[in-house]
């Protein structure tokens, strides 16, 4: 006797069921119907019919209607022409369908005021999807499959074969739809399902369970690998104005760095081991896909995720200047002393007249503190080694071209306490956060 019982951390939710008429899906509605009735669970019912098999698929959808009014479930009910959207878009058919159910499903369950979507896969699609994943090189991610709660996802399904679902139907004397697409060689889950699986199953019987169980222990060491990987960013990354950063501890383990190279930019596996290479050089830059560009310099290995644009604001002497995603500086009078503090510095008075806040610009100069003659802004970067990649979101303090003050670097030479200055103190806050802040 098969049996749903909810165990999450909602108090009776309401779950949207994604019901398409196949067999899975109606045993799925029929004992989430049984669930609810026994007063765990509110529940309304949600069909998608995609138009890719003409009145076949409308035969479904009426179908699952009738279905659901015998239950005394609500439905949903969405339509979308899934091959004109994938020409549009440019993908596949199985692709756009996916993508426009779930869209669909995610706006039911708005409308419904659930609070999960419950899906029908079970444990011959988990095996599917583990054998899929591995076959194109996945990670411990991929091979622990489908999770049974992932987000607003619910799979309660995942522990049962086909098989148990259908005797469950024909017990209760109940039909169910067939998509005759499904009996198609004709993509690569079709092709492990009819005939990669079985002949699996030949020579080890029990592989479908068997390979729940790996999913169930891949998924446990994923979530271990994940934790150990979070723990690493708080320590070792930040974020940026132009991306993040991340320190290149010689001593992080290969498994914790890729998988931070893939939280930090969610790029897939062939490109995180790019990544990687460069983690592992003193230096070096490469562009990665979706036009991310990374480059080890100093210490760090940085993701520059877009480029600043320029920016200035007025200095106010009692008010505060910011260039917004960058940082900002306050300004107010203060007893002139040098201060120790390089983002809080106490600078001459009268050399910020007309001074401005802003990021660099070709032609830059500084007159660096303690020394005859200008130099360039970027040798005097170079000379205090400051990273490139940080040098674009460096807060700076001029006068036209003249750099007054680096803020966390340096002060100029014309901006230094003399006897008789009057004294202003700058005070500059970056806008960088530990990874962990808000990931």
């Amino acid at each position: 006797m098969i049996k749903l019982d909810w165990n999450g951390p909602e108090k009776k939710p309401h779950v949207l069921a994604a019901v398409s008429g196949g067999a899975d899906s109606v045993a799925l509605i029929l004992l989430l119907r049984d669930l609810a009735e026994r007063g765990g669970i509110a529940l309304t019912a949600a069909h998608f019919e995609h138009g890719i098999r003409g009145e076949t698929s409308r035969a479904d959808a009426a179908f699952v209607r009738g279905l659901c009014e015998e239950l005394g479930v609500p439905l949903i009910e969405g339509r979308s022409d899934v091959p004109a959207l994938a020409k549009a878009r440019g993908v596949g058919l199985e692709q756009a369908a996916r993508d426009a159910r779930y869209a669909f499903l995610r706006q039911a369950k708005r409308d419904a005021g659930a609070d999960v979507i419950a899906l029908a896969h079970h444990l011959d699609d988990q095996a599917e999807t583990v054998l899929m994943h591995l076959a194109r090189g996945a990670g411990l991610r991929g091979a622990g499959g489908m999770r049974e709660r992932e987000g607003d996802l619910w799979r309660p399904l995942l522990g049962l074969r086909k098989a148990e679902l259908t005797a469950f139907l024909k017990e209760r004397g109940v039909a169910w739809r067939e998509d005759e697409t499904n009996a198609r060689a004709d993509n690569p889950r079709n092709l492990i399902r009819l005939r990669a699986m079985p002949q699996l199953e030949d020579a080890y019987p029990g592989a479908v369970p068997a390979l729940g169980r790996f999913a169930a222990l891949a998924q446990a060491e994923d979530d271990y690998m994940d934790g150990m990987t979070r723990a690493f960013l708080r320590e070792n990354a930040e974020l940026l104005p132009f991306g993040s950063r991340v320190f290149c501890d010689p001593e992080a383990p290969t498994a914790i760095l890729r998988r931070a190279v893939h939280r930090l930019t969610g790029l897939d596996a062939a490109a995180c081991l790019e990544a990687e290479a460069l983690w592992r050089a003193e230096r070096g830059a490469a562009v990665l896909p979706g036009g991310l560009r990374a480059e080890r310099t100093g210490r760090h290995l940085y993701f520059i995720q877009r480029e600043l644009p320029a920016m200035e604001a007025p200095l106010v002497i009692g008010g505060k200047a910011v260039l917004p995603g960058v940082g900002e500086v306050s300004a107010f009078e203060a007893e002139a002393v040098p201060s120790a503090d390089p983002y809080g510095q106490v600078l001459d008075g009268d050399s910020l007249t007309g001074a401005v806040l802003r990021t660099r610009r070709p032609g830059d100069f500084i007159r660096p503190l303690g020394l005859h003659g200008r130099q360039k802004l970027s040798d005097y970067f170079i000379n205090h080694r400051v990273d490139r990649p940080l040098r674009a979101a460096a807060l700076l303090v001029a006068r036209g071209s003249e750099i007054l003050w680096v803020a966390g670097v340096g002060i100029s030479e014309e901006a230094r306490l003399r006897p008789g200055s009057r004294g202003v103190r700058l005070e500059a806050m970056e806008y960088k956060r530990s990874w962990g802040e808000d990931s």
